[in-house]
């Protein structure tokens, strides 16, 4: 026997949350941080209407739907704007359809824009499907380095150069892969929003809760999900930060941004590479940029 019933998270019992953990686990699509339960859980700390259709067979957890409640018959995904994967956590050989779940929940609609095209109950109300890029380092930062020459990429040996540019120019380079300055978070914040504004698209960072969820995840350091600030600092000054998340060794690449008065040095770039060169050693074995492919 099967039933379906919308939850607060507050809700959820440990051994429920323990269950959603391990659906996770076991099916590789589910491997982004976004489909962590501790995800929804900080979504929750700062906005007050995250719910989970809690999917329950024989009085077993077996799949989870986390959402936010629009109104009283329409939803989006936790996170919303700000969610880069979406849909249903539950192991591969659960059987479901979209009504099924949604229905219990006194939902009508149910708005995504990044679900997984895997999940093949959601194809037909797709519109468009997308490539979601990884940059995979679990043989290590050289062998990845070796690929890139092999196939002819020019982009690191150009980032390197700007990289020694800076390096003489503005001061020698420091990287920092994990801080946990409020501070710096608040500055990578500012600039995100003056990019925001420059290039005239939504600021994310207007409505106070998005900020209070990012450093609500700075905070967060777990074994299962980790709030990254990552800094580049040239000289003493910071030049370029991240904010992402790292969940069981993959980081998902979320909001990059730089000081716009060195944009000739790269230092977005510079970032990444380091990040990359970094992440062996903080366990990380692969880099997910998200939905889209963009040059570098």
């Amino acid at each position: 026997m099967r039933t379906i019933q919308a939850v607060k998270f507050s809700e959820l019992s440990p051994s429920q949350i323990a269950s959603w953990e391990r659906c996770q686990a076991s099916e590789a699509s589910l491997e982004s941080p976004y489909f962590h339960p501790d995800f929804t859980q900080c979504v929750a700390t700062v906005r007050d209407d995250v719910e989970v259709a809690l999917i329950q067979q024989n009085g077993e957890s077996v799949g989870f739907f986390p959402f936010q409640r629009r109104s009283r018959h329409a939803a989006t995904p936790v996170g919303g704007r700000l969610s880069d994967y979406q849909g249903l956590i539950c192991r591969r050989d659960l059987s479901w359809n979209v009504k099924e779940v949604l229905t219990p929940c006194d939902l009508t609609s149910w708005s995504f824009d990044h679900v997984l095209a895997c999940q093949t109950p959601w194809s037909e109300y797709h519109r468009a499907t997308d490539l979601s890029p990884q940059i995979e380092l679990g043989s290590g930062f050289e062998s990845y380095c070796s690929g890139l020459h092999k196939s002819g990429v020019d982009e690191l040996r150009q980032t390197q150069r700007k990289a020694r540019k800076m390096a003489r120019e503005i001061g020698p380079l420091r990287f920092e892969f994990r801080s946990l300055d409020s501070g710096l978070l608040d500055q990578l914040i500012t600039w995100k929003s003056d990019q925001y504004r420059r290039t005239r698209v939504t600021n994310v960072f207007a409505y106070a809760w998005t900020g209070a969820l990012l450093h609500t995840l700075q905070a967060h350091q777990v074994d299962g999900l980790a709030g990254i600030l990552s800094v580049l600092y040239s000289g003493d000054q910071p030049v370029a930060m991240h904010m992402g998340m790292e969940c069981r060794g993959l980081l998902h690449w979320w909001f990059p941004t730089y000081d716009p008065s060195l944009a000739r040095y790269s230092p977005g770039r510079i970032l990444l590479l380091e990040l990359l060169q970094a992440a062996e050693s903080n366990g990380v074995h692969k880099i997910d940029l998200g939905r889209g492919v963009v040059g570098y």
